[in-house]
């Protein structure tokens, strides 16, 4: 998880830790570590441009863009029933799938003031939901 040499978390990790695809075992530790790193947290800012939640009459819908080490982004929305994700060249890609990805699925929805950007790691408890 930690480079052994700095004592930050590695790309690779929080990368996995923004997909949710990091192993149970260790998200506890990555979130422990995001709480007293303003580093790393600033890392994970900087790979995460889009992290957003709009709260629509079935739940909570989250949507997130991750940088990748690859070079590409992955755009994902997630919430109670819906998981789906496209992989995109660049952010303003992701960006612009994440938007219309959304309305299609909910063009019902009306943003009210709790609809916004998603907590920062720092503020939430270890092993994240968002």
């Amino acid at each position: 998880m930690e480079d052994a040499t700095e004592g930050h978390v590695l790309d690779g990790a929080l990368e996995e830790y923004s997909l949710h695809e990091l192993a149970e075992a260790r998200v506890a530790a990555v979130a422990e570590h995001l709480l007293g790193c303003a580093h790393c947290r600033a890392r994970l800012d900087a790979i995460e441009p889009v992290n957003f939640v709009h709260f629509t009459d079935g739940g909570p819908v989250y949507s997130r863009a991750t940088r990748l080490t690859t070079g590409k982004v992955m755009a994902r929305h997630w919430g109670k029933d819906l998981a789906c994700n496209q992989l995109c060249q660049n952010t303003a890609f992701a960006k612009r799938f994440l938007t219309v990805s959304f309305w299609k699925m909910f063009p019902e929805h009306k943003c009210e003031s709790r609809c916004g950007p998603t907590q920062k790691p720092a503020e939430t408890v270890p092993g994240r939901v968002v």
